[in-house]
């Protein structure tokens, strides 16, 4: 009794398989290969994004260490910082090298000499556009530290001929530190855009 029973739950099995044309029916939940092909290659790209380190130069708050903003910047490139003298009101320029991921000050242009500007330097030093430029300073910044203007001050990054405005990445009277990171190319594509 129990191998009838058997045998008719087998038949009905293959008779349950079996569409109209006497062929099997194909599994519906088989994965098309493009599916497996696509997993790998996003997997891939991810583990790369993940494993491939850039150096960025690093805005944070300077009391809280919130992240502000980044830019991807590599060994021997130059950045300024530009802004409005509080006292003076007369425009200062600073420019930055980046060498063995430390900042470091190679000159300044300022239009006056007053309160807060250099009557006197050590470094070399010339009379250039109505304006004076001290150069060769190469003095390491280890901490590179601006306030945010909240008027007159108009803070702005330059690299790479473009001017990002501290106000668009900071609030006024912030504090922002600049400082040389490494992180992963994936960790900064989450910064900046998501």
């Amino acid at each position: 009794m129990i191998y009838i029973r058997a045998q008719r739950n087998t038949m009905m099995k293959k008779v349950l398989s079996k569409n109209s044309n006497g062929k099997g029916i194909a599994k519906s939940n088989a994965l098309p290969k493009n599916f497996y092909i696509l997993i790998l290659i996003l997997s891939v790209i991810f583990i790369f994004l993940y494993l491939y380190r850039i150096s960025v130069l690093e805005a944070r708050d300077f009391s809280t260490h919130r992240y502000l903003k980044s830019w991807i910047m590599k060994d021997d490139e130059t950045f300024t910082i530009s802004y409005t003298h509080s006292v003076e009101l007369c425009p200062v320029t600073e420019t930055y090298l980046i060498k063995d991921r430390e900042i470091i000050l190679t000159e300044t242009y300022f239009e006056s000499f007053g309160a807060g500007l250099p009557a006197t330097t050590p470094y070399t030093f010339e009379m250039k556009n109505n304006g004076f430029r001290i150069y060769n300073i190469n003095e390491v910044m280890d901490n590179l530290i601006y306030r945010t203007g909240a008027e007159r001050a108009n803070h702005k990054l330059i690299y790479k001929n473009k001017a990002y405005k501290f106000l668009d990445f900071s609030e006024p009277r912030t504090g922002v530190r600049f400082q040389i990171c490494g992180i992963s190319l994936l960790a900064y594509i989450i910064k900046e855009w998501l």
